[in-house]
């Protein structure tokens, strides 16, 4: 029996812990952030989320386990199907990396990159809205560390396939085999000394077929990214900060031609949110 979304993120968090024991290293962190104003496709540019968020990260010595989940809470303006109150939504993602240098004992760089690794990655996610979408994605690729002086740096190629589903009866309710698609990938953490850390990632996704109402897609780009200082020093593992989410293109629907087939409700694809976040390291 297939698990849901939830479950299945839920089996990936406790096998990548349990795997922990086998790691060199690890770490783990909770955390809370609020986006002011995340869009929704076909929805509303504006809508308000509370997240709430576990990430484990480990390393061995043939690369790097990375695993983490939210579940989001949105306000009234993207509501739950059949109700008033906003939407409730799962989303995680399991990213293995394995180091090029470890698995051929080269140590001498490659380039502009001090180490190259192949990655993996699988994402699932699920919500409770009238859409239904239940994405389950897989990312396989390449990627660089950069050479920064202290915390990293990363940029990746990869191949990116995606399915879904939408459940609106005026789409057809069906299911959604998008096409393959190329995905530009870079996360960082650089330390600001007496203060904290910038972090951030960013993901740039191509065209991917048609989507769910049977029209084009379009370039995707995702950009998160904060600024997270220290409380009571760096080994309390306590951390605030604010930051940026832009999101253009959201799932790949085109802003400049957003619509349903029951509204023409346009410019609902991309949207700028300031954030707040809280992290616990453990």
């Amino acid at each position: 029996m297939r698990l849901s979304a939830p479950l299945s993120v839920l089996a990936l968090a406790i096998a990548t812990s349990t795997s922990a024991g086998a790691a060199d290293w690890s770490s783990n962190t909770i955390g809370y952030r609020y986006h002011a104003a995340q869009s929704e496709p076909g929805t509303s540019d504006k809508v308000a989320k509370n997240v709430l968020n576990f990430t484990h990260v480990s390393g061995d010595k043939l690369g790097t386990n990375f695993f983490s989940i939210d579940h989001l809470k949105s306000d009234n303006s993207d509501p739950a199907n059949g109700a008033s109150s906003g939407a409730s939504e799962w989303y995680g993602f399991y990213k293995r990396s394995f180091s090029i240098s470890a698995m051929t004992g080269n140590t001498t760089g490659y380039g502009f990159a001090k180490d190259l690794s192949l990655t993996a990655r699988v994402d699932l996610g699920t919500k409770n809205t009238a859409f239904a979408p239940a994405p389950a994605k897989l990312r396989v690729g390449l990627a660089a560390d950069l050479p920064v002086k202290a915390g990293f740096w990363t940029v990746g190629l990869e191949a990116y396939k995606e399915t879904n589903n939408n459940s609106l009866a005026a789409a057809g309710n069906r299911s959604v085999n998008f096409d393959t698609a190329l995905a530009l990938t870079s996360a960082w953490s650089i330390p600001v000394a007496g203060l904290g850390s910038f972090d951030g990632f960013l993901d740039v996704i191509g065209p991917k077929g048609k989507d769910g109402f049977r029209r084009d897609t379009t370039t995707e780009v995702l950009l998160r990214a904060s600024m997270m200082f220290d409380i009571n020093g760096p080994k309390s593992g306590l951390r605030a900060g604010v930051g940026i989410d832009y999101w253009a293109n959201k799932f790949g629907c085109d802003n400049s031609k957003n619509g349903t087939t029951t509204s023409d409700i346009t410019n609902t694809c991309t949207a700028t949110s300031p954030m707040v976040l809280v992290t616990y390291k453990f």
